[in-house]
């Protein structure tokens, strides 16, 4: 695999895992989930502005660009809600499932069959996910997790994935059709006209302004490393095999679990890492190789 796709690819994870480091450290979530749409849209214009031609609305995949913003507005309110109720190490992991659902979707939606391989993908992503939830690695916290499942933070998470499955599967045929770029640019408007109205009228303008007074540094760090990330993965499309890099982006679980636990002081530490190296495993599985 080229080299320089496999920097990109590993910045770009080291990126996503930041910005949810620095949104689950925020003080109004709902708001700074929008501000930094918004923010990213201008600190990477430079970008579309040096690489598209062409800035038209392109009709014929408006359609998956409509279902994407509203999938990941969806993927943005119930990741908010989910760091407000848990733990970084905790959600990320979770959120980041979703090549599972994808596989899933798959099968039922499409017709698609899972492999053996696909089998112990999905396998070691639930094992992971069960992993994640014990308050320690011995025998007497072994039902622990089924308890946890039942919080908010998990449904959330849960939810977040999900809404990250409907997305990647839209983006997936829209990219296909027109530039990535183009409707990387066109998708960024979208979401956030599919958020604002949502978040204004629970938050409102003063609200919304507040959370900008408060943070804005992190917030515009953080458009910056979402969007910027996202192209780096366009980048290292044009490099190397799709499955492989998206597979080992999921390393992002990992890393995010570790910001959790030194910078935030989460707790479990052994439990949570094992977990989420077990969840990296089985999306990796799932990307590369089904």
């Amino acid at each position: 695999m080229d080299p320089l796709a496999v920097g990109l690819i590993l910045v770009s994870a080291g990126s996503h895992a930041v910005w949810n480091y620095l949104a689950k450290g925020s003080g109004d979530k709902d708001s700074f989930m929008l501000l930094m749409n918004v923010t990213s849209q201008f600190t990477i214009l430079p970008v579309f502005l040096f690489l598209l031609r062409d800035w038209a609305l392109p009709l014929d995949v408006l359609p998956f660009i409509v279902l994407s913003a509203i999938a990941e507005a969806v993927y943005f309110l119930a990741l908010s809600r989910a760091y407000d109720a848990g733990d970084l190490s905790v959600v990320y992991p979770v959120a980041r499932s979703a090549p599972l659902f994808v596989a899933v979707a798959g099968a039922v939606l499409l017709g698609e069959s899972i492999s053996v391989v696909g089998l112990a993908g999905i396998l070691l992503v639930l094992v992971g996910v069960y992993v994640l939830h014990l308050k320690g690695l011995r025998w007497g916290s072994l039902l622990e997790p089924l308890r946890s499942f039942r919080g908010p933070a998990f449904g959330f998470a849960l939810i977040a994935a999900l809404g990250t499955t409907a997305y990647s599967l839209s983006d997936k045929v829209g990219v296909t059709r027109v530039n990535p770029l183009l409707y990387s640019f066109w998708l960024e408007i979208a979401i956030t006209v599919a958020l604002t109205p949502i978040i204004m009228r629970g938050r409102g303008w003063r609200g919304v302004a507040s959370e900008w007074g408060r943070a804005k540094a992190r917030i515009t760090v953080s458009g910056a490393l979402m969007r910027g990330g996202y192209i780096l993965v366009l980048v290292a499309m044009t490099l190397a095999p799709v499955g492989y890099l998206l597979a080992l982006r999921q390393v992002s679980v990992v890393v995010g679990a570790l910001l959790g636990l030194a910078l935030l002081g989460e707790g479990y530490g052994a439990p949570r890492l094992l977990g989420s190296a077990t969840i990296f495993a089985g999306v990796y599985v799932l990307a590369a190789f089904t």
